[in-house]
């Protein structure tokens, strides 16, 4: 089982709630804040806690760490048991310790040195303290974190909320994963997302985890074009490179993937949606190319996830028109957040392409 959600704080701006429930969205880790002072109290907290609970999102939290002493990271929890007093009974999914990168540079900048010894005791203190108030409580990190900021055996009776981004699984057990910035209706541009191996909300269930997988390779994604000029170029894998010649209009494109499967059209200058294609092959004029030998001016693609990989990936995608800057990036065909539906804009020809999978 596993369950799919977000994380966010005040700089993700103003959120829909009841857009991303109906986006599909399965529960909401929000930020409380930061530091040892109510004053840090995340300017949208209330804001989102009230708009998620009230759109049905079970909701989780997560506080921000910049302590430099075990003294510290036990005010930091009692000032994020203030804040967070008001939802207690709403709170159903863990709330997070979380201490990265910035809170190094702070303590550092404090004339503290971290160690592995102290950021592990601050952490454990922390969730001590969230835990006795009767929250489920749960540790953020990273694998540079894990390898080397936090003693795991110290913290494995914690819930793992594990950040690790373009990769099919991640690379150690964890409860959640974190695996990049994907569209959510009702939040501008990209938002990160997660995916929950236990439901939390069942809290006398144990936590199920995602163990890494040696069968899962890296999706690649290959493609080449052709132009009137050159003929087909060569083959680009993933971001590499891009396919194309500055200043020659691509007219005809081919795109394979070597997991899961990718379906794709083009819109000729003349004005015309090509027909859909599904496969990779520059000698087959009906499925292996899309293309008409005429200049392309907007590429679709859409990528199938295969059932063994979860999170869902998508197809993200641009070109650029000729001799100009590249549009923006494209997700699949989402029309969504100032998406189009494809890359490319009508009547200017392209000559360049990229595509990758995330």
């Amino acid at each position: 089982m596993s369950l799919k959600g977000i994380d966010v704080s005040a700089h993700n701006g103003f959120i829909d709630w009841n857009a991303v429930k109906n986006d599909e969205i399965d529960f909401a880790i929000i930020r409380a804040g930061y530091g040892n002072d109510i004053s840090q109290k995340d300017k949208s907290f209330d804001r989102n806690m009230q708009g998620a609970i009230n759109a049905g999102i079970p909701v989780g939290v997560y506080w921000f760490s910049y302590a430099t002493s075990v003294q510290d990271a036990q005010k930091e929890a009692e000032t994020c048991k203030t804040v967070i007093a008001p939802y207690k009974d709403k709170i159903t999914w863990p709330v997070f310790f979380d201490y990265e990168y910035d809170s190094v540079r702070y303590s550092r900048e404090q004339g503290v040195e971290p160690d592995k010894m102290l950021v592990t005791n601050m952490a454990i203190t922390f969730l001590g303290a969230i835990s006795s108030a009767g929250y489920q409580a749960g540790n953020y990190s990273n694998l540079d974190y894990c390898r080397n900021w936090f003693d795991m055996n110290k913290l494995a009776s914690y819930p793992l909320w594990f950040a690790q981004y373009d990769v099919n699984l991640p690379s150690i057990p964890c409860a959640l994963w974190q695996f990049g910035g994907t569209s959510v209706a009702g939040c501008s541009g990209n938002i990160d997302t997660n995916i929950a191996y236990s439901n939390f909300e069942n809290s006398t269930a144990s936590v199920s985890t995602q163990s890494p997988s040696s069968e899962m390779k890296k999706i690649r994604i290959k493609y080449r074009v052709r132009t009137q000029e050159s003929g087909w170029l060569p083959e680009v894998n993933n971001l590499s490179d891009f396919a194309g010649i500055e200043g020659q209009a691509i007219t005809d494109l081919a795109v394979g993937v070597n997991c899961g499967s990718v379906r794709y059209r083009v819109h000729t200058k003349d004005g015309n949606w090509l027909p859909e294609v599904s496969g990779y092959d520059t000698d087959d004029f009906e499925n292996g190319y899309a293309g008409n030998g005429t200049p392309i001016d907007a590429v679709a693609v859409y990528y199938e996830t295969p059932n063994f990989i979860r999170p869902y990936k998508k197809a993200c995608y641009r070109v650029s028109p000729l001799n100009g800057d590249y549009y923006d990036w494209q997700q699949d065909d989402e029309i969504k957040n100032g998406q189009d539906g494809y890359a490319g804009c009508f009547g200017e020809k392209i000559d360049r392409f990229q595509i990758t999978v995330r």
